[in-house]
């Protein structure tokens, strides 16, 4: 009898727990892509200034990115953005950086790292495991700050955003999407700073301010910036306000 007791108390107990693991999934698991090495990663140019090169990755498979660098000489550990480019194909990963990212969050002083998604989207293998797997060797072999690393991005990018920081909060310490959405349901684990167009037309704002709202009854740690006669095409544009993220994550993230 006692031992039909026990053994219904064990069953009761792990359902209780694999019912709240349902609830509040943890983040996800980190694989590395073995076809960037870290030698390849290693070997970045870190020569101050804006710079595009090229991963030459194994199987013959190229990796396109765009990067800017502060004067290292002059810090000890730097942050690093992870800045993800809108959809489009070409240099989009190199205007991106040149127009939004860099003159928006240039206070930061940090290694921006602007990566070509080529014929796939962000949130996809192929891509988001080069991009952790750059970040994991990065913190090797780069002067960054671990405490600092933050992703941004805009339209795609930015949705790809909202991807990265909802499954991987532990590399994270804040999210800024721009002119994007996200489905994402639960509460977040890292501050988010959302930039959006007031005239939207391919992410309503009123659909934006809807979900806002939603994470905050959720008790994450949200803010949401409505650009006022902003519209989805006005990309670059986008630089300005991203200025005022720079600010807060100096002044409320990091301080």
């Amino acid at each position: 009898m006692n031992q039909k007791i026990n053994r219904n108390i064990a069953l009761v107990t792990i359902l209780i727990i694999f019912m709240a693991c349902k609830e509040n999934p943890t983040e996800m698991s980190i694989e590395l892509n073995p076809l960037l090495t870290e030698v390849m990663v290693r070997d970045v140019n870190l020569s101050p200034g804006i710079s595009v090169s090229t991963f030459n990755m194994l199987s013959d498979i190229d990796w396109n990115y765009a990067l800017s660098v502060p004067d290292l000489n002059n810090f000890d550990q730097v942050p690093l953005i992870i800045a993800l480019h809108w959809s489009a194909a070409g240099d989009a990963y190199e205007k991106y950086l040149r127009c939004q990212a860099e003159p928006g969050l240039s206070r930061l002083n940090a290694i921006i790292f602007a990566p070509d998604a080529g014929d796939f989207y962000f949130w996809e293998e192929s891509n988001y495991s080069l991009i952790l797997t750059l970040i994991e060797y990065a913190k090797k072999y780069w002067p960054i700050d671990e405490n600092k690393i933050v992703v941004t991005g805009y339209s795609m990018g930015g949705m790809g955003t909202w991807f990265f920081g909802t499954n991987y909060p532990q590399l994270f310490s804040a999210a800024i999407p721009v002119g994007s959405w996200t489905d994402y349901k639960k509460k977040l684990k890292i501050p988010f700073y959302v930039i959006h167009g007031e005239e939207d037309q391919h992410y309503p704002v009123g659909e934006m301010i809807e979900k806002v709202d939603e994470f905050k009854d959720l008790g994450s740690d949200i803010q949401l910036h409505v650009i006022e006669g902003y519209h989805h095409y006005m990309n670059c544009s986008y630089s300005n306000y991203l200025t005022d993220a720079a600010d807060w994550l100096l002044n409320d993230v990091w301080d």
